[in-house]
């Protein structure tokens, strides 16, 4: 039976998306199937992704007078050491990595929030908020570490792959309906976000696992143990009161306490492209 020329134009897309997509199928350090977007459609995606994370964080409050702003940039400096140091580890560990990510970057955003975040391109982020206390070494190395598992993981292409699909079937379902061009995109939209939600509500234990892993390996080529970061880690969390960022850190420490030799040896190899 023949297909109505229309019918075929509406499917198009998404023939292609899946025949662009096929192409970067392959398997997570730790074993899962992954499908990742091809890396220049990622780097837009998710790049914009975290603009809009850092957008939407409170910025802080005043900037910073006198010592203050020697004590910062000091800590900018100390990041981009770190960085520099694990980037070159990385490298060396995963020679095919300089293919897909030429540099890494490391920034310290002003936000008073406490955390970190990164995007496919490499860029490495800190929040100014995590010297909320002091903060050894071991830990900020850990944080830095920990996003650069996530990119030489390929976390965050296997996220623009999910927003990528779930918009397109969107746009497959809505197009036949001949609905207004402004709700189709508000419905676009949203299944955007449904596919990033999705593949973080049924991956985040893996991602964050093999993220850690991979951390943990490059820290331990640094020189630092697994036990040096998690007793700072969890000195960390002492010194921060009981807030919610000191109950993800001790989590953070408890949940690296638990894996097992085997699974960072496993981890550690190179990984599939």
């Amino acid at each position: 039976m023949n297909c109505p020329p229309y019918r075929i134009a509406s499917r198009l897309p998404l023939l292609v998306a899946a025949a662009l997509l096929s192409a970067c199928a392959g398997t997570s350090p730790g074993g899962r199937p992954q499908m990742a977007a091809p890396e220049p459609v990622s780097a837009l995606y998710s790049s914009l992704d975290l603009n809009l994370t850092l957008a939407g964080l409170a910025p802080v409050a005043t900037p910073c007078e006198g010592i203050q702003c020697q004590v910062d940039k000091g800590f900018e400096r100390q990041v981009q050491r770190l960085g520099t140091r694990l980037a070159e580890t990385a490298y060396a560990t995963y020679p095919e990595l300089k293919d897909r990510i030429p540099q890494f970057t490391f920034i310290v955003a002003e936000k008073i929030e406490a955390g970190s975040s990164s995007d496919a391109s490499g860029s490495i982020v800190i929040y100014r908020g995590v010297r909320k206390a002091r903060i050894d070494e071991e830990t900020l190395a850990y944080l830095v570490a920990r996003e650069m598992g996530h990119v030489v993981a390929r976390h965050h292409d296997e996220k623009s792959a999910a927003t990528i699909i779930s918009s397109l079937i969107a746009q497959l379902v809505l197009a036949p309906a001949n609905l207004a061009r402004g709700v189709a995109f508000i419905a676009s939209s949203t299944a955007g976000a449904f596919g990033k939600g999705l593949v973080a509500s049924s991956s985040i234990p893996e991602q964050r696992k093999e993220a850690d892993i991979i951390a943990l390996d490059l820290l331990a080529r640094q020189g630092w143990s697994e036990t040096d970061i998690v007793d700072s880690l969890l000195d960390y969390s002492n010194r921060l009161g009981r807030d919610s960022w000191s109950k993800e850190v001790e989590r953070t420490a408890l949940r690296i306490s638990n894996y097992r030799s085997a699974d960072a040896v496993a981890l550690a190899d190179p990984i599939s492209r």
